[in-house]
C-alpha cells in the first residue's frame, strides 16, 4: 500500500514530541488583506482572545494595549505551547511598503539562521 500525506507511518504525537524535545517552536505566519478575520483565526485556534495572547518584540514582552500589529512581534498563546505566530497586520492593494515588509521578513525568516527562528508555514 503507497503512503500518502495523511498516512505516512507517524503519529502526530511524534512530532510534537520531536519539537518539545529540542525546545523549538513551530513558526506560523498568518497573512490575508485587512479586516480579513486573521486575528479571529488565531483566537479560534488557541481558544483564547488576542488580549490574552503574550506578544513579544525583539524578546521583550510588550503590554497588552501595544497598538497596531507588527510582523517582527510574535504572538504566543498559553494554549498552544510550542506555537509561535506572526500577523501580517493587513495587506492592502497597491502598497508597495507593505508587500516589501512582508517579503523582507519571509526571506529572512526562510533562509539560514537558527531552526527556531525560521519561520514554518505561511497560512
Amino acid at each position: 500500500m503507497a503512503s500518502t500525506i495523511l498516512n505516512d507511518g507517524f503519529e502526530p504525537q511524534e512530532d510534537l514530541a520531536f519539537w518539545q524535545r529540542r525546545s523549538l517552536s513551530f513558526r506560523v505566519l498568518i497573512l490575508g488583506r485587512a479586516n480579513a478575520g486573521k486575528s479571529s483565526i488565531l483566537e479560534r485556534i488557541a481558544g483564547e482572545s488576542m488580549e490574552a495572547a503574550q506578544v513579544y518584540r525583539d524578546g521583550v514582552l510588550l503590554p497588552p494595549n501595544r497598538g497596531k500589529h507588527d510582523i517582527n512581534e510574535e504572538i504566543c498563546f498559553r494554549s498552544c505551547p510550542g506555537f509561535v505566530f506572526h500577523d501580517s497586520r493587513g495587506l492592502e492593494a497597491g502598497d508597495s511598503n507593505d508587500l516589501k515588509t512582508l517579503y523582507e521578513f519571509v526571506q529572512g525568516r526562510s533562509t539560514g539562521g537558527k531552526l527556531k527562528t525560521q519561520l514554518h508555514m505561511i497560512w
